[in-house]
């Protein structure tokens, strides 16, 4: 049985492409920060239940090096979705910032790739359509998000034709539930041409496509965000 590692796979998106992987039959090993240990062992719990022995924990800080277990490379995934991200926001001057976006972002999901590289087939990262687009006041999480992109389509060319690379950008999800911003969330949810905001199920349908079935893709981004970055001016 083929087994996937999803990175940041308890949370929102992630949690939503760890169920649809499985529910595709894979395996899946969920990363996740010590903060989500609780989340984790909850959701591998219950997918276990499911289907035993199909789901396994990894709990890696992705802000700090990363090593990847022993376990981990032996257990050859063929499939990795880079998912885990941080969402803060920053200034160029900002340098706690610039480290910890580039960290996880990119230097985590390279470290990961690379040790995992033998097994893989198929890689797909979550990046944002605001890479092309960018918004002020996030300046290292666009750049991190788009230092992302670019090495999966670099490793697109590299790596091809054994293994599938490709990118999943998505637009306005569900707002976190921290957000304060009524006028500025009625003025997304009008720019988008499908009129309404996506969900973390689209999202996951968009991931699992690209990374078990699209045999034919490779090196490409897919805007999940319903029309909005045709004409996106905010």
């Amino acid at each position: 049985m083929s087994w996937v590692l999803v990175t940041g796979g308890t949370a929102r998106g992630g949690e939503a492409v760890v169920r649809a992987l499985h529910d595709a039959g894979v395996n899946v090993v969920v990363h996740h920060s010590p903060r989500s240990g609780d989340r984790a062992t909850s959701l591998c719990a219950e997918l276990g239940n499911q289907r035993a022995g199909s789901v396994r924990a990894w709990e890696a800080e992705l802000s700090e090096a990363v090593i990847v277990p022993a376990w981990l490379t032996e257990l050859a995934p063929e499939f990795c979705v880079c998912n885990a991200s941080v969402y803060q926001p920053s200034e160029l001057g900002d340098r706690e910032r610039q480290s910890a976006d580039l960290a996880v972002h990119l230097h985590a999901h390279a470290a990961i790739l690379n040790a995992l590289k033998p097994g893989l087939r198929s890689v797909v990262a979550v990046t944002d359509v605001h890479v092309d687009r960018p918004v002020a006041g996030y300046l290292w999480y666009t750049v991190a998000k788009a230092a992302l992109q670019s090495l999966i389509i670099t490793l697109a060319m590299e790596w091809a034709p054994r293994v599938r690379c490709n990118v999943v950008a998505p637009g306005a999800l569900p707002l976190p539930d921290a957000w304060s911003d009524v006028e500025r969330g009625e003025a997304i949810k009008r720019s988008i041409p499908l009129g309404k905001l996506g969900s973390f199920e689209d999202l996951a349908s968009a991931v699992k496509w690209m990374l078990l079935d699209a045999s034919y893709v490779t090196g490409q981004v897919l805007a999940i965000d319903g029309g909005r970055s045709r004409w996106l001016r905010g």
